[in-house]
């Protein structure tokens, strides 16, 4: 069954269509304030190229943060109009955080912690876990300053994962006293992950609306 992915990440939007478990592409497109409007047109022609059309894809996760506010409400605004129009389409957001935990790999039992830029000098922390195989949030949602995010995971060593992309900042929000890992999120994860296609727009993880991606 086809089944397509749609993350947004720091300013872009990634795209991933999978057949089962198979990756049949996967792509990105640079995303600004004001490009909302270039979202459905990059989805479908993503899914030109994989030679199929939006008719065929009735399964998809979306990416639903931590994020930008009106980043990830353009995306879950979409797929509610696709399944408007289309009775065979269910969708489901998924924390994009998963995909980051996703390359670090971690063991059974294990907890990690997805960190991103918060601005006005602060960092989010989403936190994860591995449950019989699965990757879970914990229902840790943290914001922190910089001396409180040094002081947190001081006391709470897990291994921590972030954009690239963000990396300067966040270092220098933790003085480089506090080692994370900059990698390339794994949609897979988040067509793979628990949960019911169950077409509900509203299941965001802002932590904090005010952030701007």
């Amino acid at each position: 069954m086809l089944h397509g992915v749609l993350d947004p990440q720091p300013g872009k939007l990634v795209f991933a269509l999978f057949d089962d478990d198979k990756l049949l592409r996967q792509s990105e497109l640079e995303m600004h304030p004001r490009d909302a409007s270039l979202v459905p047109e990059f989805a479908e022609k993503e899914l030109a190229a994989c030679g199929t059309t939006l008719e065929n894809v009735t399964r998809w996760s979306f990416g639903c943060g931590p994020g930008s506010f009106t980043f990830l409400r353009v995306v879950a605004a979409l797929g509610a109009g696709w399944a408007a129009g289309n009775d065979k389409l269910r969708f489901r957001c998924v924390p994009g955080a998963l995909a980051l935990a996703a390359a670090l790999d971690i063991a059974e039992g294990e907890k990690a912690g997805v960190i991103y830029d918060g601005r006005n000098k602060e960092l989010l922390c989403f936190g994860v876990k591995k449950v019989d195989g699965e990757l879970i949030p914990t229902g840790e949602e943290l914001i922190l300053n910089g001396p409180a995010a040094q002081e947190y995971f001081s006391a709470n060593p897990i291994r921590l994962a972030a954009f690239a992309s963000e990396e300067a900042v966040l270092n220098k929000l933790l003085e480089g006293k506090i080692p994370f890992s900059c990698v390339e999120p794994q949609l897979s994860a988040l067509a793979l992950a628990a949960g019911e296609f169950d077409n509900d727009a509203d299941k965001m993880c802002y932590i904090r609306p005010a952030v701007n991606g």
